[in-house]
């Protein structure tokens, strides 16, 4: 578990599956800038089944708040690899009701000092839609910088979006104030 001043990061359990499927399942949930296609939430799922959504190379987490434990938000840790010490991180606020609270601001953070403290990473990148003003402030705040767009890579709500590319370096790191605790 990743404990921060906000939120916990932890492992997906059987008991938040059918939460996570529904609130993936929603429009609302994923944000305008996120593509939303039925049918992909069950994916979940069988992911579950096959892997707990825990892999080497690709993980998802639990964002719960800090306060009551409540199930708020999923992060991701994707394309992790190791020979390269690289991986891009997300973090999404199913609740459209709890974002702007700094649930957001405080997962991405624990997520970068896990994976630079802890793991070792050299690299973290992120991808952002370009008109996603909030997620670009969140990883700027954690200084990350942007080193490129892609351009009409991503299609959502019947609209191309361009990409933004965010990367910090583990030497770019600075600590973030805000209390962190790692138990893993």
């Amino acid at each position: 578990m990743l404990s921060g001043s906000l939120v916990r990061l932890r492992p997906v359990r059987e008991e938040d599956v059918d939460w996570l499927v529904e609130e993936s399942g929603k429009p609302a949930g994923l944000g305008e800038f996120e593509p939303f296609t039925f049918g992909r939430s069950e994916m979940l799922r069988w992911e579950f089944q096959e892997s707990r959504l825990l892999s080497s190379d690709n993980t998802r987490l639990i964002i719960e708040e800090r306060s009551g434990g409540r199930r708020i938000g999923v992060a991701a840790i994707e394309e992790l690899e190791w020979h390269a010490r690289t991986a891009r991180i997300r973090a999404t606020i199913l609740d459209p009701h709890e974002r702007g609270k700094g649930f957001g601001t405080d997962a991405h953070r624990l997520l970068v000092s896990y994976l630079f403290r802890h793991l070792g990473l050299v690299r973290i990148e992120a991808f952002v839609a370009a008109g996603n003003l909030a997620a670009q402030s969140v990883l700027r705040k954690l200084g990350f910088q942007e080193e490129g767009r892609l351009r009409a890579r991503l299609f959502a709500h019947g609209q191309r979006h361009d990409i933004l590319v965010f990367g910090l370096l583990s030497d770019e790191h600075k600590n973030q104030s805000g209390r962190e605790i790692i138990l893993i």
